[in-house]
């Protein structure tokens, strides 16, 4: 049955939960709960937000008559919260990543398969307007065949609240790749039409992970913790083949000796190519015998955030267009990126039914 006004508890009371109260009240959800085990964090939160706060999901759940939830958590964290909450009936928007391994990932999935609940992965960036935009080209034909791409998003310096969860393989999975890497991975992707992965060769490294000589300008996520952990990589290459024949590369860190670079897609097709650098889109392509570049306009207002998406899912106004194969799907480049860097060597991907 479609969810008029869907009611919505928040598990994680961490910094990115405040975009997903502001988004999902925006969206036309009433948030009404957190669950966090911190009390300060709880405190917090509930301070600004004015939401009732429990120790627990399942605090959360026996107390409040909730819809869904919005999974907040330290990567770790998302499979474990995820299931509990499609098991026991709840609908699932997840923060990226899906986990921090294939096999939890596979577990979100056919829990979501099996409680007929949806499961949708929070992969903000394809919900960007360009993402979305050059989707729609694409299906047009615009590009013909895309056959490569590549997506980067490489930061000087910049590892987030370094020596804390963000930097503990344990909590976090991984470093940039985790972090960053799956921005740019997931919306270049998609734009590629989802093809299904079949094999990565890859590298990282781990070469600025002494938090007593870090040099930095600042540290988002928090001040460096001197005694804390360090244990993720810093930068990762890959190269990352489908199964229609198309590739891509990618390229991503937090921290090297090179020039900052934003968030970027570029993909190659038979007819036309495009770049997405920031907010601009280039076109690259050929009309009446002559080479074209044009940049393209359009009403951005016509796309849905991923909050205003998940809410039109519950209320049985859309289909669910992030759904937990494509978190598989992800995750399972992810595995594969650390797996070939650790053997040295490319590696096949094989994805669960």
């Amino acid at each position: 049955m479609p969810i008029i006004t869907p009611r919505i508890g928040i598990v994680g009371a961490g910094a990115i939960a405040n975009s997903h109260v502001e988004g999902l009240r925006a969206a036309g959800c009433e948030v009404v709960a957190v669950a966090d085990p911190f009390e300060a964090a709880r405190n917090r939160f509930v301070g600004v937000h004015k939401v009732v706060a429990y120790t627990s999901l399942a605090e959360m759940r026996a107390a409040e008559k909730l819809d869904a939830i919005s999974v907040c958590t330290p990567n770790s964290l998302h499979a474990p919260v995820a299931v509990e909450a499609l098991e026991n009936g709840l609908h699932v928007l997840c923060e990226k990543p899906p986990s921090t391994s294939l096999a939890a990932a596979v577990q979100m999935r056919d829990a979501g398969r099996k409680s007929g609940k949806l499961l949708m992965m929070g992969f903000n960036q394809r919900f960007d307007a360009n993402a979305q935009e050059l989707a729609r080209l694409r299906d047009k034909g615009l590009f013909g065949q895309i056959y490569h791409a590549k997506a980067g998003w490489v930061r000087r310096r910049g590892i987030p609240g370094m020596g804390g969860w963000f930097t503990t393989k344990a909590m976090a999975g991984g470093g940039p790749v985790y972090d960053i890497g799956i921005h740019v991975l997931d919306r270049t992707w998609f734009v590629m039409g989802r093809p299904k992965p079949i094999s990565v060769s890859a590298i990282t490294y781990a070469k600025f992970g002494n938090i007593e000589k870090y040099v930095c300008e600042g540290m988002w996520a928090g001040p460096r913790k001197m005694g804390g952990t360090c244990d993720t990589e810093d930068f990762a290459a890959a190269f990352v083949r489908f199964d229609n024949g198309a590739t891509m590369q990618l390229e991503v860190s937090w921290a090297a000796n090179r020039p900052d670079e934003n968030c970027k897609t570029m993909v190659m097709g038979d007819k036309a190519g495009a770049t997405w650098d920031g907010e601009q889109v280039e076109l690259y392509g050929e009309f009446d015998n002559a080479i074209t570049t044009s940049q393209i306009q359009y009403d951005r207002s016509i796309y849905d955030d991923r909050f205003k998406h998940f809410a039109k899912c519950l209320r049985g106004e859309a289909t669910c267009s992030c759904t937990g194969d494509d978190g598989v799907a992800i995750q399972s480049i992810l595995d594969a990126i650390y797996e070939s860097s650790r053997q040295g060597r490319e590696v096949q991907i094989t994805i669960p039914a």
